[in-house]
């Protein structure tokens, strides 16, 4: 009997190291973590430069995006830094790592938190895009004058020779590269760090104003009022003229004395949903992530119930201000709503620049379980179809920058396939889906005129071809 068991026991532990052996070997790679920083002080910017440019090294070993050829971009330019580390003001360091750092050319591994007022000066005027061109939506009050100016040039350079001189900051595709840019365009120093400016304290401004004037105008930058920041900062969140917690008090927005349309009244909350017809859903998503009171999950699954009981033919999911999260809690909503819809409904996803990460995963599962009754309207996602995410954050010890390291690969327009088990992110084994492309169906994006009358034109689309298929039985 107890050699039985003793066979027996060793049977087990076999199984287990054939079994569990090679499903180490698979995840090492994807759960592999950055090494932590080791504690040192430092007795001037030369040494304290050169303990964060020792720290970026690693990322050599645990950044899984690279290619050699990038890997190898990389190393020179990290050589380079350390050349001149002692020149390098904090500024000077942020861009000079963002730009190695975007070789990877992924649009999850970047520097984070890279933007005037975070930790870095900025003028008192915030930016945003449209189709056509960037605009001032909100300005501190006594620049309250500038909103609706139009950004014709900037420092002397025309705004798309300006973007185009940013896009090495940036890795990823080129319109993550121009969402993140008014992060920069709104602060001194970080232009200056980029050879885009000749001070770090102000900012020339050629402008066509609301009244159709010109203007050249010089702002002054205050310092940053936030420290460093461990997140993506969005600029498109200062679209809405909704109060941020992080804004000081008396700014003016341009959106100030308009009737708000449905997708700028509630930009800090997670998840809410409305019904604009009878038998229409809507549901915005900004952030995969859980918001009190009620998780992301469970306010879906209670949203689905609801609307089972009533008379849903269509619906919209709008994904346009969502950056992502955690893609498992939306993953059942998104194969669930398209069975509550009947054959002859619609389901629209509202996409632009910030459709990003999780919530790339969000909109191809819907377009894959929806099927032919699935209509993209807006703008191209905020990254490849192929990317590489997971990983996590580390921060250069001395300077406190953030930088975001990925270890997992994703596939939403194929799927994972058994031949990348060494590369995919393994839960995208049950989760991932063949979506296809995701480039919009109807391709659509606000001009400023429409902004400023509140009008909505990607959800106005949406309505017009639901009003073309004509009443519901």
């Amino acid at each position: 009997m107890r050699r039985w068991l003793k066979l027996s026991a060793i049977t087990i532990a076999l199984l287990a190291i054939l079994i569990l052996g090679p499903l180490a070997f698979i995840l090492y790679p994807t759960l592999k973590s950055y090494p932590k920083a080791p504690v040192e002080t430092a007795s001037s910017q030369l040494e304290g430069n050169m303990q964060d440019i020792a720290h970026l090294r690693h990322l050599l070993d645990i950044e899984r995006s690279f290619t050699p050829e990038t890997k190898a971009a990389f190393t020179l330019a990290v050589s380079a830094m350390e050349q001149r580390a002692g020149d390098l003001d904090r500024a000077g360091l942020a861009m000079a790592v963002a730009k190695a750092v975007a070789l990877a050319d992924n649009g999850h591994t970047n520097v984070v938190g890279l933007a005037g007022d975070r930790s870095f000066n900025a003028v008192p005027i915030r930016l945003g895009w449209f189709a056509d061109g960037l605009f001032v939506v909100a300005a501190a009050e006594g620049q309250s004058h500038l909103l609706g100016g139009e950004i014709l040039g900037v420092n002397g350079k025309m705004t798309d020779a300006l973007l185009e001189a940013l896009r090495p900051y940036v890795g990823g595709p080129a319109n993550l590269a121009k969402e993140f840019a008014p992060n920069f365009v709104i602060s001194p120093e970080l232009l200056y760090a980029a050879g885009l400016a000749e001070t770090a304290a102000s900012i020339t401004y050629d402008m066509r104003l609301a009244d159709g004037g010109s203007v050249s105008v010089e702002l002054a930058a205050l310092a940053g009022t936030l420290g460093p920041q461990k997140t993506n900062v969005w600029p498109a969140r200062d679209l809405s003229p909704i109060a941020q917690t992080d804004r000081p008090m008396g700014w003016r927005h341009v959106l100030e004395d308009v009737a708000l349309p449905a997708y700028l009244a509630h930009p800090d909350r997670n998840y809410w949903h409305s019904y604009p017809l009878h038998d229409l859903l809507y549901v915005q998503i900004n952030r995969v992530r859980d918001q009190e009171p009620i998780d992301l999950s469970r306010h879906l699954s209670d949203m689905l119930d609801e609307s089972a009981k009533k008379p849903i033919r269509s619906a919209i999911v709008d994904l346009r201000f969502n950056n992502g999260g955690n893609y498992v809690l939306s993953a059942d909503f998104a194969r669930r709503l398209p069975e509550l819809l009947p054959s002859t409904g619609r389901l629209f996803i509202l996409t632009t620049g910030n459709t990003f990460s999780a919530a790339i995963s969000t909109a191809a599962w819907l377009k894959y379980y929806g099927g032919k009754r699935v209509t993209i309207v807006g703008e191209t996602v905020g990254d490849r179809m192929q990317f590489w995410g997971e990983g996590g954050l580390t921060v250069l010890p001395h300077s406190k920058l953030a930088l975001r390291y990925t270890t997992g690969f994703h596939d939403w327009e194929h799927g994972c396939s058994l031949s990348q088990v060494m590369t995919c992110f393994l839960l995208n084994y049950i989760y991932d889906v063949p979506a296809g492309s995701l480039e919009p169906n109807v391709v659509t994006q606000p001009t400023f005129a429409d902004y400023v009358a509140g009008k909505d034109r990607a959800m106005s689309v949406a309505m017009e071809l639901l009003a073309a298929d004509g009443p519901s039985d």
